[in-house]
């Protein structure tokens, strides 16, 4: 579906948009050249409309910076006025909004409309729009009955941090810091276009017969935070803070509104183009998203699974693997030289996994066209300011254009504190059972059920190690992703079996989504809101809220 308007970006796996919605249709589609000190030192109010197509990975990577400038301006919004959101003020530059690690007003991103805005929850009454508003975020949570209780929250941050886990699958922590327990907290917003595409009245819930078919110009955006006075190991005046809203809960379970300023650890951004329908998606991580000790060795962070039984697809051979083509794996400065080459990973064995912390691996899969892109655009940051934080950010890769082949670059496209774990996400490829949440077994209670149907080794059978757990009917294809999908009709059939985020979010695409897991949440069945356990609950109290947590990040479903 084509638009003549075009709005926002949209920041790692998820939300953005442009209130300001200038007219780009007659633009000609970005280059993908060199970032030059003009696009540094430049107020942007708006975004890249689109790309050329048949574009090659440098350009993508030119492209995807030029999406993290336009997202990290600022704003004119504030908590008094929603005037101004989504887009730049038009006096403020890239460089002078990463001068310091924080900024009074909130940057594009950042002022894009939350979840919650855009898919509220509700039960009578629709709320009104967000469209230029200060934010009210409509959510709930489950009592100690498992009854829905609304919960709206106004006067509140920009920054809103409603989620404590990667999509029901892992928690993450910083097992070095000042505080060990507290998890990394995410944030997925969307742009105008999208928040008013979702909102529209006449707007039905999108299906397999029904699908959803977003203009062009949609952009989401998800973020990763570290709490800054957790912050042990690394610099904190080296990344981009904010302050934030967050909820902890005690052994009631009712959520308690919480206030602290916040530390930017990553960032996805993706947007819908004429010529690339399938989404440009694009991810970055910060620098000292991971820290290493004088080994070299990764010290942090760390995941815990809510699950504790992997499978594949049945019958299972061993070992499953993923063969990587990337350049490096540390996403850092300095640097060169190095060719891009294949590289096989042996995934975990099927069986018992550990539910204690386990460390993050980085795979080899940061290919030299991205890594070269980010050392002109890191080193170009640093000539004109080099203290600037935003000089501690760098581009993990791109996607934009599906394929089946996993030797491919940026196939297995993820982000070290976003998918984090190998039996997960990380280096995903196919399929996953019940949209990647653990299911609790029947026959053994004690047993939490995850399967990772990744179509590379074994039968086209994917099912639970019980029975009883299977959907009905079982999947019948490891394709994930489609082409040519049309708003009102069925989702066409998949044709490719596409890895990392692109291929995740081809899951959505499946159901109707277009790429967008929010859209669950149309017609006021919304978000239940995360909370991070109070400090003073036991271990095994803490256990049972995170696993209540990771059930209600189960959107997909």
């Amino acid at each position: 579906m084509k638009y003549t308007t075009i709005l926002g970006v949209a920041i790692g796996c998820l939300l953005g948009s442009i209130v300001s919605e200038t007219s780009l249709a007659a633009s000609a589609p970005d280059s993908g050249s060199s970032i030059t000190t003009a696009d540094l030192t430049t107020p942007v109010t708006n975004f890249p409309s689109d790309l050329v197509s048949g574009a090659n990975q440098t350009q993508f990577a030119n492209y995807a910076w030029r999406l993290f400038i336009a997202a990290t301006q600022q704003t004119g919004a504030s908590l008094a006025s929603g005037a101004g959101r989504g887009t730049g003020n038009g006096k403020n530059n890239f460089i002078d909004t990463g001068a310091s690690p924080a900024v009074t007003n909130p940057l594009v991103f950042e002022s894009f409309y939350h979840r919650t805005e855009a898919f509220p929850y509700y039960t009578g009454t629709k709320p009104p729009s967000p469209i230029n508003q200060v934010p009210t975020y409509y959510t709930f949570y489950d009592n100690q009955s498992n009854t829905p209780v609304p919960f709206t929250l106004q006067n509140q941050n920009y920054v809103y941090l409603d989620e404590t886990n990667q999509i029901g699958q892992n928690f993450l922590y910083y097992q070095n810091s000042n505080d060990p327990d507290f998890p990394v907290l995410f944030m997925a917003k969307v742009n105008q276009t999208e928040a008013s595409y979702a909102l529209d009245p006449s707007r039905t819930a999108p299906s397999t017969t029904n699908s959803w078919d977003f203009p062009d110009g949609v952009v989401e955006v998800k973020t990763a935070w570290r709490r800054v006075k957790d912050i042990k190991n690394s610099d904190p005046a080296k990344f981009h803070q904010a302050t934030a809203t967050y909820y902890t809960a005690g052994s009631d379970g009712v959520p308690v509104v919480q206030t602290d300023t916040f530390a930017l650890i990553a960032i996805h951004i993706i947007q819908k183009t004429t010529n690339y329908q399938e989404f440009i998606f694009t991810t970055f991580e910060h620098v000292d998203a991971v820290t290493r000790n004088s080994s070299n060795v990764i010290t942090d962070p760390a995941y815990k699974t809510v699950y504790n039984n992997l499978s594949y697809q049945t019958p299972s051979q061993n070992p499953h693997t993923a063969i990587v083509n990337g350049a490096y794996s540390i996403n850092q400065q300095g640097q060169s030289g190095q060719k891009n080459k294949l590289t096989t990973y042996n995934l975990p064995n099927p069986g018992a996994i550990s539910q204690d912390y386990t460390t993050v691996v980085q795979p080899n899969d940061i290919i030299s066209e991205v890594n070269d892109v980010n050392n002109q655009v890191n080193t170009l940051v640093q000539s004109l300011d080099k203290n600037n934080v935003w000089a501690n950010y760098r581009l993990k890769g791109v996607q934009a254009v599906p394929t089946s082949d996993s030797t491919a670059s940026n196939y297995y496209l993820a982000n070290i504190v976003v998918e984090s774990s190998q039996p997960g996400i990380q280096l995903f490829s196919g399929i996953l059972l019940n949209g990647g949440v653990a299911v609790k077994g029947v026959t053994d209670p004690s047993q939490m059920y995850f399967v990772n149907c990744r179509g590379d080794k074994g039968s086209t059978n994917c099912v639970y190690p019980e029975s009883s757990l299977n959907p009905n009917p079982l999947p019948s294809t490891y394709n994930n992703v489609s082409l040519g999908i049309q708003g009102g009709q069925p989702v066409p059939a998949a044709q490719f079996s596409m890895g990392g985020c692109q291929g995740c979010h081809g899951a959505a695409e499946q159901l109707g989504r277009d790429f967008s897991f929010l859209a669950n949440g149309v017609g006021g069945k919304g978000k239940e809101l995360d909370s991070v356990p109070a400090s003073d609950l036991s271990a095994a109290q803490k256990a049972a809220h995170n696993s209540k947590m990771a059930k209600s990040s189960a959107f997909d479903l």
